[in-house]
């Protein structure tokens, strides 16, 4: 289920409901990683060796990282045409180029030589979390209203154009120098300022993820998740200071690991998402199989006599009316024949109707048997048959005729342990030039039938068009 959106519902992450695995797998990460930074805080300003190939490792891995979950939910957007699940893929894409930037202006990280590099890669760290809390802010707050199907592409658009020109806006500022120090000694220094705004910015994102969206679905529990780490990170950065200390080390594994927790997440619920959809899917084919089972069963009732199984008086007339046409546009002639069972009343008042309704029965099974599969057998009504032979001439319709009233008389029929034996009456005729429509064709069969009643029973009689 290929599927459509019109044939399935498409539930995406910033719809899923959060499951109590999911809110208990979450609840985990974020203790583990507050038991982690409150463990590692005590140590925070011890130094260790500096490895040069930590920071390009965990900026691609954060990068990566920050990517792939922007691709995801970009793409859940997209499937739902949910503009608001704009807001976090773009603060995702934000957040992986101000990494990546970051890494860059890194003193030692590269072979670059920038002026203010490490005063600018600081920023662009501070820059990093207030961009992510306030994405995560305008996500948890964003409009209902503008969450129609029509606004999509216009929001991802301004979406993508408004994070670019941020993150752009950002790195033009770090390296500007206009920006207060925040390195000396090779320290990181925090103004009181910023660790306050810092913190608080997390706690708008946090309050508007409880307040505007109720935190009920999957996305909203893995931003949870990335915002504790962010916690974490911000407070081990500051309790570390220094470049290469234990702190700062921690705060990037911290970081990492709470991107990852995020993507990994959304990969496991989309994962499910699929498995879903093709749950969804093998269940609509079973229904569409069944559906058409019983439309085929309904097609057969609306044609067939449900006593004779023989095409009923509606079905049989379409298809006469069809022969009809063929042969007026230059096809082939055809013959027609009426057929009543004689005496059937006698059957009805002697045994019962439901030994009538049983010599019903088996008189069309031997009509049916009797002539070719290309012939057309239908109950006209009551104890009459109507048989249209197509491509038939008047010989080949005289020989079907004889051919019915043998199948009919020659072997008797069982009613109540009796045998009795039971004829038929036929009218026979074939289309001409002077008929009309089909109607004359049947008038024509009918008069040749009671002819043949007439002429006492157990016979056809023959009307030729050419004396209607």
């Amino acid at each position: 289920m290929g599927l459509s959106r019109g044939d399935y519902p498409v539930l995406t992450l910033g719809q899923a409901p959060a499951t109590a695995a999911v809110r208990m797998a979450a609840v985990v990460i974020i203790v583990a990683l507050s038991l982690v930074t409150l463990i590692t805080a005590a140590h925070a300003e011890t130094p260790v060796a500096a490895l040069p190939g930590f920071l390009p490792a965990f900026a691609s891995l954060t990068a990566l990282a920050q990517l792939l979950t922007a691709y995801l939910l970009w793409g859940q957007a997209r499937a739902g045409e949910q503009p608001a699940l704009v807001v976090p893929a773009v603060t995702y894409l934000g957040g992986a180029l101000l990494i990546a930037a970051h890494a860059w202006l890194f003193p030692g990280a590269f072979f670059v030589t920038l002026q203010h590099r490490g005063e600018a890669a600081a920023w662009l760290w501070v820059f990093w979390h207030l961009l992510f809390a306030g994405g995560v802010f305008v996500y948890g707050l964003y409009p209902a209203a503008w969450s129609g199907p029509g606004d999509f592409r216009r929001t991802a658009r301004r979406g993508v154009w408004i994070m670019v020109s941020l993150v752009a806006a950002a790195v033009a500022l770090a390296r500007s120098g206009l920006l207060p120090a925040l390195v000396g000694a090779g320290r990181f220094h925090v103004p009181e300022w910023l660790l306050v705004l810092m913190p608080a910015a997390m706690m708008l994102a946090m309050a508007a993820l409880a307040y505007g969206r109720r935190a009920r679905t999957v996305l909203d529990t893995w931003l949870f998740v990335a915002i504790a780490g962010m916690w974490c990170d911000i407070a081990l950065m500051h309790r570390g200071a220094g470049r290469f200390s234990i702190g700062w080390y921690a705060a990037d594994v911290i970081g990492l690991i709470a991107a990852l927790a995020v993507l990994l997440g959304c990969l496991a619920e989309i994962n499910k998402l699929y498995g879903r959809l093709v749950w969804r899917a093998a269940r609509m084919d079973d229904a569409n199989a069944r559906l058409q089972a019983v439309n085929s069963e309904l097609s057969t009732m609306a044609e067939h006599d449900a006593l004779t199984q023989l095409l009923n008086r509606r079905a049989v007339l379409m298809h006469l009316t069809e022969s009809f046409e063929a042969w007026r546009r230059g096809g082939a002639a055809f013959g027609v024949l009426m057929i009543d069972l004689d005496h059937f009343k006698t059957i009805n008042d002697d045994y019962g109707h439901l030994a009538g309704d049983e010599v019903l029965a088996q008189v069309a099974a031997r009509l049916r048997t009797a002539v070719r599969a290309s012939d057309i057998v239908g109950r006209y009504g009551g104890e009459e048959f109507l048989v249209v032979l197509p491509g038939t001439d008047a010989h080949g319709i005289r020989i079907t005729a004889t051919k019915l009233l043998r199948a009919v008389r020659d072997t008797p029929f069982r009613c109540q342990d009796r045998p009795i034996t039971v004829t038929v009456s036929i009218g026979a005729t074939c289309v001409g030039g002077k008929d009309q429509g089909p109607e004359h064709v049947i008038a024509r069969a009918d008069r040749a039938l009671y002819a043949a009643k007439r002429g006492g029973r157990d016979r056809q009689a023959w009307a030729d068009w050419s004396r209607a």
